[in-house]
């Protein structure tokens, strides 16, 4: 029995280590994976996209904590302004621009922010808006030899209000948020 046990944990570990340097191989190769992830509770999945940015964390942290300047460095963001900061936390309005006939999505957000030298992040909630919920974050955390490379993960779970067929949001999602992650790349350089 305790072979059985064994040889089960030893060929899972053997799994998730195979995965894994699938994974750094594709990311390490410049791609951005795309993954969706059910969250308790909800019918609408949490998309997490993950890709290594030639800059180093702290570069690309001023990318993404840089709520005010969304609207120039982000895809799709019409409007954005930091309303206010106390300490680590930030509150956010920015405007997402739909294309006709959907109108767009304004939401206010507060973000606490965490600052190296292990890892990066910016993690929000939303306060108001026209979407059901809107939450996520992102973690930057060096990568490679030297660090001066960033290894970005941004994940979002989020559902806008009105009658966009679950289908259509979910394919909205999945095929522009790798988009988020090209746009930091360019902006960092």
């Amino acid at each position: 029995m305790r072979h059985t046990l064994a040889a089960a944990l030893l060929i899972t570990l053997t799994l998730g280590a195979s995965v894994a340097t699938a994974d750094d191989t594709r990311l390490a190769a410049g791609e951005i994976l795309v993954e969706t992830s059910d969250v308790s509770g909800s019918d609408i999945p949490r998309i997490t996209v993950t890709a290594v940015v030639d800059a180093p964390p702290s570069r690309v942290w001023a990318v993404v904590s840089d709520c005010a300047n969304y609207s120039k460095t982000m895809p799709r963001i019409e409007e954005s302004r930091l309303i206010r900061r106390e300490g680590s936390t930030f509150v956010c309005e920015t405007v997402v621009g739909l294309p006709f006939p959907l109108s767009d999505l304004r939401s206010t957000t507060t973000a606490t922010h965490t600052e190296g030298p292990n890892e990066w992040r910016r993690q929000w909630s939303m306060i108001e808006g026209n979407y059901r919920f809107n939450n996520g974050y992102w973690s930057l955390k060096p990568y490679g030899d030297n660090g001066e490379r960033t290894l970005a993960v941004y994940s979002v779970h989020a559902a806008p209000e009105g009658s966009v067929p679950d289908w259509m949001r979910r394919r909205a999602q999945e095929s522009s948020m790798p988009g988020v992650l090209e746009a930091v790349r360019k902006a960092v350089k």
